[in-house]
């Protein structure tokens, strides 16, 4: 876990990135803040939106480089979560296989993804994943960017945000299933037609077990958008953020068989274990227009649709995420950060997948593996009741909980 001891340290780890004397004096001399950025433009109906959340460290108004990922300080003296960080507070053990392969669905193209997976992967000491874009690696975890209809995707970032969001999703994915191959499949646009080639894409790649989808619009219809429905058909477990802004439904995550994933802020003893969670007040939450899946219980969610969210994970930017984008290291949040995490457990999970002899759904996992979950019961992302306010067994925020190990998925 990347946490300061006390204020002063982290002030005066943040004085020596910025040139300052060194003193505690000198750097609590200076006005240090954090200012949270949404990184992507807001969307209109038919497109959707990438939901990571970029936490600057203001000193002084001006946003410091940071080369290192052991200075990523928050003022207030909370957690930054690494690779090592983030295993050890979900008790992750699990390496995942080689054969599996976790997809994440972006938009446009971000040209430093397969160069920042590896530096981030190996900050922590686990080897470069080969890159298979253009021909297959044989017996080796790999890394593979493709466009939407999937030929290699190449060329220079063409959004910074969306870039940022790439990245963050490879890393993370990564983190929770580290022998797992990658592979980010990038929709040439952000309309939800073009998103769902991208899914359609994703499933027919070969070794796709899990689909992440870190992105949401207003709420629409499944029916034209069927590549979701295809991968859960393919025996595909797809998940998508359930949204940054509090109370509201948005989609992907509204569609029957995506699993929704909440977000919470994280929170860990000295020694980097697990200690508690609480509802991130922009985790979206609420009950669907479209039909509920087989494995949510109305009796719980007192929904006639389907209920939001099913599972969560950290996504309070205050309780960040370590990420290396582009040659330096930066502190995300949202449920961008969330459904990767998710995504990636699944993954590492996927090769002792059964019961009585027949594999259950992703969503059947988590529905009937309660106890092997997180249940959070403090936290709330507005005031009404059971959708927006953690409870004990599901809620709308957090659903059913958060990783313990990989039980739950």
């Amino acid at each position: 876990m990347l946490k300061p001891s006390k204020l002063v340290i982290s002030l005066l780890s943040v004085g020596l990135l910025f040139g300052f004397s060194g003193s505690v004096a000198s750097a609590a001399a200076h006005h240090v803040r954090a200012h949270d950025v949404h990184t992507c433009a807001k969307v209109t109906r038919g497109h959707a939106g990438c939901l990571a959340i970029r936490r600057n460290l203001l000193i002084d108004g001006v946003v410091p480089h940071v080369s290192s990922p052991s200075a990523l300080l928050e003022p207030s003296g909370r957690s930054v979560f690494g690779l090592d960080a983030l295993r050890k507070a979900y008790g992750v053990r699990l390496k995942g296989a080689k054969g599996f392969t976790v997809v994440l669905v972006d938009a446009f193209h971000a040209a430093s993804a397969f160069a920042d997976l590896n530096y981030y992967r190996g900050t922590w000491g686990l080897p470069p994943l080969a890159d298979c874009t253009n021909s297959p690696v044989a017996g080796a975890s790999c890394f593979r960017q493709v466009h939407q209809d999937g030929t290699p995707s190449v060329g220079a970032t063409n959004d910074v945000g969306w870039a940022q969001e790439t990245v963050m999703d490879v890393e993370l994915a990564s983190a929770m299933c580290t022998s797992c191959s990658i592979t980010v499949v990038e929709a040439d646009s952000t309309s939800f037609a073009d998103f769902n080639k991208a899914v359609e894409q994703a499933v027919a790649l070969p070794g796709t077990v899990a689909i992440s989808n870190s992105y949401g619009g207003p709420e629409v219809s499944e029916k034209p958008f069927q590549g979701y429905e295809d991968a859960f058909a393919h025996g595909i477990t797809v998940v998508a953020s359930s949204g940054d802004s509090g109370f509201g439904v948005s989609s992907p995550a509204s569609f029957k068989h995506v699993i929704a994933v909440g977000g919470t802020s994280l929170f860990t003893k000295d020694s980097g274990n697990y200690l508690s969670e609480s509802a991130w007040k922009g985790s979206g939450s609420g009950c669907a227009r479209g039909p509920a899946p087989e494995w949510q219980l109305s009796a719980k969610t007192h929904c006639q649709g389907k209920a939001i969210a099913d599972v969560a994970a950290v996504a309070d930017p205050a309780t960040g995420v370590a990420v290396f984008f582009d040659g330096e290291w930066l502190v995300f949040g949202g449920t961008s950060a969330s459904a990767p995490i998710v995504a990636g457990l699944f993954a590492a999970k996927h090769n002792t997948l059964g019961v009585a002899g027949g594999k259950l759904t992703g969503g059947e996992l988590v529905w009937s593996s309660q106890k092997a979950l997180h249940d959070v019961v403090s936290g709330a992302n507005g005031t009404c009741a059971l959708y927006c306010s953690a409870a004990i067994g599901w809620d709308g925020p957090t659903g059913l909980g958060t990783p313990k190990g990989t039980g739950g998925f």
